[in-house]
């Protein structure tokens, strides 16, 4: 498995500094943009810091790996109905932001690119989060990267302690629907972001040409895969 060099935008929410944690365990130049600096960030990762995430004249050298951790904050209910404010917000930062992004990598050299999408999602669906994360699809798979990977979680479980009640309140029944989500229904199920993160960094460090998507099944095995056996 090749190490080569990284690039990670948002690595200091919840599935970016995931990723990111796992990403160090492989060799290979480490570059995270970011609106702000984390002091905890060790020498060997180079911080780019961009308050308004401008990548235009942004000069940096050439990279193999795109990880994209870009999103915005919402609460649960926001997921079916959004107000007229946040689905601009919403619009600019997953779709816009997340584009330019993408696009930014393919100019750099980039030959994978990774994204944390979500179950079900569909372009021109009446729910606006779905619709607009089908749309970041399929503008990505447009710019022609050699592997593209798509990871298409359930709800992600481990950030209650950090959010809202709403997500708490969201972790505890996705846990109790995970027993009734068996066969086909099995990729909606609830998973740890821990589990998500470490399954992207793998899946991008093997580069598999075309369009992959990686549901709940597919994670977990990815996760068995990347774990050495006694």
């Amino acid at each position: 498995m090749k190490n080569n060099s990284s690039l990670i935008f948002g690595s200091t929410g919840f599935t970016g500094s995931l990723t990111l944690s796992h990403l160090k365990a492989f060799e290979g130049p480490i570059i995270a943009i970011n609106r702000r600096k984390k002091e905890e960030f060790d020498d060997r990762i180079e911080q780019v810091i961009l308050k308004e995430f401008n990548f235009e004249d942004l000069d940096l050298p050439k990279i193999d790996h795109a990880y994209i951790c870009l999103g915005t904050k919402l609460r649960a209910w926001e997921l079916l109905v959004m107000s007229k404010e946040k689905k601009d917000i919403f619009m600019k930062t997953d779709f816009e932001l997340i584009i330019k992004a993408a696009k930014k990598a393919k100019s750099l050299g980039a030959q994978t690119i990774s994204l944390i999408s979500a179950v079900g999602v569909n372009e021109g669906s009446i729910n606006t989060y779905m619709d607009l994360k089908g749309k970041v699809e399929n503008e990505i798979i447009k710019l022609g990267f050699k592997s593209t990977n798509f990871f298409r979680p359930g709800h992600l479980q481990g950030k209650g302690h950090t959010e809202k009640w709403d997500t708490s309140l969201a972790d505890f029944f996705s846990k109790i629907l995970d027993i009734f989500l068996v066969g086909p229904l099995s990729k909606f199920k609830s998973i740890e972001g821990d589990i998500v993160a470490k399954a992207m960094v793998f899946e991008t460090k093997k580069s598999k040409p075309g369009v992959n998507y990686f549901y709940f099944n597919e994670m977990i095995q990815s996760l068995i895969n990347a774990t050495p056996s006694e």
